[in-house]
């Protein structure tokens, strides 16, 4: 069966499936009405031919997305639908400027990511002994201290294609990763300011030491996945 890809949210659809709109006279299929009327609504927006010029300083050439490759930009950058990191259109990989910075990142997230792991499953893998040598509290305020550059730069550009994909309304893998680490690391630093303020969790969250818990080792171990 042949198929197409919507122009506005990047699915693989049906050319025949919930309708067509011609354009400067290419006919896009839709997957949905709602595509289909944001499409109708500004399709310069989705297939426009309109280059954004490079910032300066930036390679030149165009750019498109391997898995939309009607996406295209002068210069690199993420994909609009998907925030996957753009190609240069003629096949050669000369920009190797990403993959050493999410090394860079990668490595540093690596580092600090460990001790958290090991702190947060320290009670599975040798007893109480961090516990009682650091003190509750002190292990809780070292994982917030280590996890969060972890967040706040080694994931930054995954928070960046996150939040793009909710503004622009095109969901996507960033978005599930940017929810997941916002949500454990937001809840784990309220946590961790829950001493400050005792009453700002119910009795209901607490554990059966009076703690709330915390997820800095979830936020982190996602971020050094990814």
């Amino acid at each position: 069966m042949t198929t197409t890809t919507d122009p506005v949210c990047g699915m693989t659809v049906d050319p025949e499936g919930a309708g067509q709109l011609v354009h400067r006279g290419t006919t896009y299929s839709f997957c949905s009405n709602g595509c289909k009327e944001k499409f109708a609504e500004d399709p310069e927006r989705y297939v426009g031919d309109r280059e954004v010029p490079a910032p300066h300083g930036a390679k030149s050439g165009i750019y498109t997305c391997p898995m939309h490759p009607d996406v295209r930009q002068q210069g690199p950058g993420a994909c609009p639908i998907c925030g996957m990191a753009l190609e240069p259109a003629s096949g050669a990989m000369e920009d190797d400027s990403e993959l050493t910075d999410m090394q860079r990142r990668f490595l540093v997230g690596a580092v600090l990511t460990l001790p958290v792991f090991l702190l947060a499953m320290g009670e599975h893998i040798f007893g109480n002994f961090i516990e009682e040598s650091l003190g509750l509290a002190l292990e809780r305020w070292i994982e917030f201290g280590l996890t969060t550059p972890v967040v706040l730069w080694c994931a930054w550009p995954l928070l960046v294609r996150a939040w793009v994909s909710v503004r622009t309304l095109r969901l996507n893998m960033f978005t599930l990763i940017g929810l997941g680490v916002a949500t454990a690391y937001g809840y784990s630093v309220l946590a961790v300011l829950a001493v400050l303020a005792p009453g700002l969790f119910p009795e209901g969250f607490r554990g059966a030491r009076g703690q709330v818990g915390v997820y800095f080792e979830a936020a982190a171990v996602i971020v050094t996945l990814v």
